[in-house]
């Protein structure tokens, strides 16, 4: 077993409120989450887990992946409810990672992401037949990084995803400082080659060509570059994917003003690829 601890989310009637009002009462009065601690490698991780709460035999899994590095970018309870609450309302169980807290922004913590293959085992809910893989912007770079590792993966959803690194620190300074941190290299070779090593547009050819892609993205995203996804859909039509690319007119990085569209399009590729 690797499911360390399971602890369910109870809000209060003030945070339910907020999210009846931003993601739905379907959320609230449909779903469950919980706080999980699983292993992976030799650390504990943490993490969660979401369900309908009405669960008759085993369900489709979809694997949520976060975007941001170490705290900038992690998921509390908060949004857990909200976000893992929206994907099991529709029908779905739900497994996400925090990552490890030495976050390698796509080194050895990808393992974080495939340790959750393993763990919906341990849920008696979770069809591990059926698996779908989901990632907003670094959470992007985390999907594509797992699609050359397994062959588990029934379809993919990438929005606003992270394609091309060296792109992403030139357009950026903020950013450029962050992945040396993380990187810990100093040395600008050295620096250059681990952007390039996590950089999809470089390895797209080692993605399972069996995995159907949905890309999202907004034209007007000032964090990842629309072109790392325009990118990245001619890539994966010439590797042999089936993909499809729906570009937002004017939509920014977190595509806040076009959540139900959004929301549409990542339910019916999920319809699609799995079976009822």
């Amino acid at each position: 077993m690797i499911l360390s601890s399971k602890k369910l989310i109870e809000l209060d009637t003030k945070r339910l409120k907020f999210i009846r009002s931003g993601w739905g009462e379907d959320v609230v009065d449909n779903s469950d989450v919980w706080e999980l601690r699983y292993k992976s490698d030799d650390r504990i991780i943490e993490g969660y887990f979401a369900r309908p709460k009405e669960v008759n035999g085993k369900i489709p899994l979809v694997i949520w992946n976060r975007g941001g590095s170490r705290k900038a970018g992690a998921i509390d309870k908060f949004l857990a409810r909200g976000i893992y609450g929206e994907i099991a309302s529709w029908g779905y169980t739900v497994l996400a990672s925090q990552y490890r807290k030495n976050d390698q922004f796509g080194g050895e913590d990808i393992n974080d992401v495939l340790n959750l293959i393993e763990l919906a085992n341990e849920f008696e809910e979770c069809d591990a037949s059926q698996i779908g893989m989901e990632g907003w912007s670094r959470g992007g770079m985390m999907t594509y990084l797992a699609m050359t590792k397994t062959d588990k993966l029934k379809c993919a959803v990438i929005i606003s995803g992270l394609a091309d690194l060296v792109r992403n620190s030139d357009m950026s300074a903020d950013m450029s400082e962050v992945y040396m941190k993380l990187f810990g290299s100093s040395d600008e070779r050295e620096f250059r080659g681990e952007l390039e090593r996590r950089s999809a547009v470089n390895f797209f050819r080692e993605i399972k060509k069996d995995i159907p892609v949905l890309l999202i993205h907004g034209t007007n995203d000032t964090r990842v570059s629309y072109q790392d996804s325009v990118e990245m859909f001619s890539n994966l039509k010439s590797n042999g994917n089936e993909v499809e690319f729906i570009s937002i007119e004017g939509g920014d990085h977190y595509l806040k003003k076009n959540r139900k569209e959004v929301n549409a399009l990542r339910r019916n590729w999920y319809k699609k690829y799995f079976k009822n």
